[in-house]
């Protein structure tokens, strides 16, 4: 059987476990690293979006050659879906897997020479857009996650911001939050990538592949997050059947449900830094 994969990463992040039941299937990803560890057979995708062929091109991780005649099934999700349950509700629709998620990411131990580990880390990720897939409405105001970035340096953490810029191709919204590392250039590889999100103390994030990532390895997660609800609200992006124990959300007062990528939601956020402290207390400590 050939599954043809969605090509985000955190929708790989979120395909994973619905993978574990087709032990020897095959796979059209261009991250194959989420799958070590799985009985998976991994096939290039030929994909021309900028960071998922950029990792094709370079991992070290084997592919396959697609076998003939095997039966294919396409996994994605539209907006009946997101009315319907969400993602992980699509999945396992579409997987025809039911039951609780074993929700998880293998362990890397690729340590950039950057990033003091020694440290208390704390990573946070900017608002930004990507021309590939502009959705500006999702993004929250990023004065929120430059409070955010204030209040971890604030209690002692050692801020990594991490993102992949390119000029044209996607770029910063608004000031960039406070850090004491800037990694924005796609300096960290996949696999280096995930060492920094198993091993930080925390993520701050607006909805994004942090959300699924940071889960998966049980780091506490506090998403900051922006407009079109309709596609990104909590219920839509989690599931009652992941670890969500130390994840917490600051929501706009007037949360828009829109589904509209460039919509003037209204991001205003009541009592943020109560919110964000709040979390660093009680579940960061």
């Amino acid at each position: 059987m050939i599954f043809d994969g969605m090509a985000g990463l955190g929708d790989n992040i979120f395909q994973r476990p619905f993978l574990r039941h087709y032990p020897g299937a095959y796979l059209r990803t261009p991250w194959p690293e989420i799958y070590k560890g799985l009985d998976v057979k991994c096939i290039r995708t030929g994909t021309q979006l900028r960071t998922q062929r950029k990792n094709e091109i370079h991992t070290d991780y084997q592919f396959f050659v697609e076998p003939a005649n095997a039966r294919r099934v396409r996994i994605g999700y539209g907006q009946k879906d997101m009315a319907s349950g969400g993602i992980v509700d699509a999945f396992r629709r579409q997987f025809d897997v039911s039951g609780l998620l074993q929700f998880d990411l293998p362990s890397f131990s690729d340590f950039h020479e950057k990033i003091p580990f020694a440290r208390r880390l704390a990573v946070i990720r900017p608002a930004t857009v990507r021309s590939e897939w502009t959705s500006a409405s999702r993004n929250p105001d990023p004065v929120y996650l430059n409070a955010a970035a204030a209040a971890l340096k604030k209690s002692g953490f050692y801020v990594v911001s991490v993102a992949d810029l390119e000029k044209g191709a996607e770029w910063m919204v608004g000031e960039a939050p406070q850090a004491d590392l800037v990694l924005h250039s796609g300096e960290l590889s996949l696999t280096q990538l995930c060492t920094l999100y198993e091993n930080a103390a925390c993520v701050v994030s607006p909805v994004g592949f942090s959300l699924p990532m940071a889960i998966a390895y049980r780091t506490p997660l506090f998403v900051v997050a922006g407009g079109r609800g309709g596609h990104n609200a909590p219920e839509i992006v989690t599931d009652p059947a992941m670890p969500l124990d130390s994840v917490r959300w600051a929501i706009p007062k007037n949360y828009c449900r829109c589904i509209d990528a460039s919509h003037v939601c209204d991001k205003a956020i009541d009592s943020f830094d109560k919110k964000i402290n709040g979390w660093l207390n009680e579940i960061v400590k």
